[in-house]
């Protein structure tokens, strides 16, 4: 089936709905790697396997392709696997009744609790999942038993490169809808380093949708008591000790039924509530990021750091088209936020004669204080990672989004690093790139890190 609207009308499609499989929440890919969850089962055949994928006939097939709801659909697709990521969102697009423009808000992810990879559209799935284990020995930290092993699974989601200020027009109850449910997983898994306020303020939005108006007599204290994590990420259920013999859970859901109220007075209905949860969200530097696994070294004036020999601290680098956040894995706090305005970055890619070291990619900014000394006025975080190669080429794609083109127009199709990454023949070479702003000067040696896991 060739690519096309004029195609579409012959793809057969069926509007059924699968189950997700049971991914934990804020999946890590260093300890899944070391330590598989015995919960996650295999979630999509490609080979002789059945447990999602059946052929119909030597060429066509039906592929699940999930939501991040933890729903799917069943597509058949006539080019079997050889089918493009964008006839797979085209088709998924048409069967969700979404509208033509949801093409460009939305894409095809292959993804397992492991690594997480957004396709272009000329990607073929099936035939990156040939070479799935070897992305995993590339990327990540996993042992290889455990990367013959893993399974990968389809998901529809919002992507990366999709402007944040063209979000904000979009007028589509639909597709609003889709954009809320993918901000709503990312603050219940935790992706999101979001406060404790933060999530009770958006955990009464979720109170109002699943429950309607607030009734004083109908949500009386106790109604969410043991369903706080329907509203709340685990981190805001766990925070609170018990105090003069009340338990934390009570407290927590004072808070939520209040939150709860406010929102009530605020919002007229269901869809008005879905976009006041989007629009608090779009607040967030870190909104509709990429994530990456990597780690830094910690200060070492730091007591953990003196105890435990200066071990490294593992992070999380959330890249979207407004900047880079590094992110404290362990207390899902920010560490650094910066827009590509105040930064200048830089990949070193690991000696190949030492196959135990990582990958480093490199972050230059300005000081906070503003110091006059040149050798303080400047700071740089080096971040060592597996995926510090892909870092690199999200920055760089994000960064040329932005960019004039050769006519005055913005070079939007996001080319370049991405596609020359080269997923489906892990043959892609990356040249090395200055910073967009201020010269990239290193005054200290490299530092070479080996991996460790966590």
């Amino acid at each position: 089936m060739a690519t096309g609207a004029l195609e579409l009308s012959h793809v057969n499609r069926e509007n059924i709905t699968v189950a997700h499989p049971d991914f934990p929440r804020l999946q890590s890919e260093e300890s899944a790697g070391i330590r598989r969850p015995p919960g996650i089962k295999k979630s999509i055949s490609w080979g002789n396997r059945s447990d999602y994928t059946r052929s119909l006939s030597p060429q066509s097939l039906t592929v699940a392709v999930f939501l991040v709801e933890k729903s799917g659909r069943l597509l058949n697709l006539e080019e079997g696997r050889n089918t493009e990521a964008g006839t797979i969102n085209t088709i998924m697009s048409e069967n969700l009744s979404l509208p033509p423009s949801a093409s460009q808000v939305f894409c095809v992810w292959l993804i397992s609790p492991l690594l997480q990879l957004q396709l272009k559209s000329h990607h073929r799935p099936f035939r990156l999942r040939q070479v799935w284990p070897e992305l995993l020995k590339k990327f990540t930290n996993t042992p290889d038993e455990v990367c013959e092993k893993d399974e990968p699974i389809l998901c529809y989601q919002r992507s990366s490169f999709f402007p944040l200020k063209e979000e904000r027009r979009i007028k589509d109850d639909r597709v609003l809808r889709r954009l809320f449910e993918e901000a709503k997983h990312n603050v219940l898994c935790g992706n999101y380093p979001i406060s404790s306020k933060d999530a009770l303020t958006l955990g009464g939005m979720l109170a109002y949708i699943d429950n309607g108006k607030y009734d004083k007599e109908e949500h009386a204290p106790g109604c969410f008591k043991n369903k706080l994590t329907d509203y709340l990420p685990a981190f805001v259920c766990k925070s609170s000790w018990p105090f003069l013999g009340r338990s934390p859970n009570s407290t927590i859901e004072q808070k939520l039924l209040q939150e709860y109220q406010n929102v009530s007075q605020q919002v007229k209905d269901v869809k008005a509530c879905h976009k006041m949860f989007l629009e608090y969200c779009w607040n967030f530097s870190f909104y509709g990021s990429v994530f990456f696994r990597g780690q830094i070294e910690r200060p070492t004036s730091s007591l953990l750091s003196n105890i435990l020999g200066n071990s490294d601290l593992p992070v999380r680098v959330a890249i979207n088209r407004e900047g880079v956040h590094v992110i404290d894995d362990n207390k899902n706090d920010i560490l650094l936020s910066l827009a590509f305005e105040e930064l200048s970055w830089d990949y070193t890619p690991a000696p190949a004669h030492e196959p135990g070291c990582l990958d480093t990619f490199w972050l230059e900014f300005d000081a906070p204080d503003g110091s006059s000394d040149p050798e303080e006025a400047v700071q740089r975080l080096q971040i060592f990672s597996r995926q510090a190669e892909m870092m690199d080429a999200m920055v760089e794609s994000c960064v040329l989004c932005d960019e004039p083109g050769p006519h005055g127009t913005l070079a939007g199709k996001v080319r370049c690093r991405v596609d020359r990454l080269s997923l489906s023949t892990l043959e892609g070479t990356l040249d090395r790139k200055k910073g967009s702003n201020k010269s990239f000067t290193m005054s200290n040696p490299f530092r070479k890190r080996h991996s460790t896991g966590h």
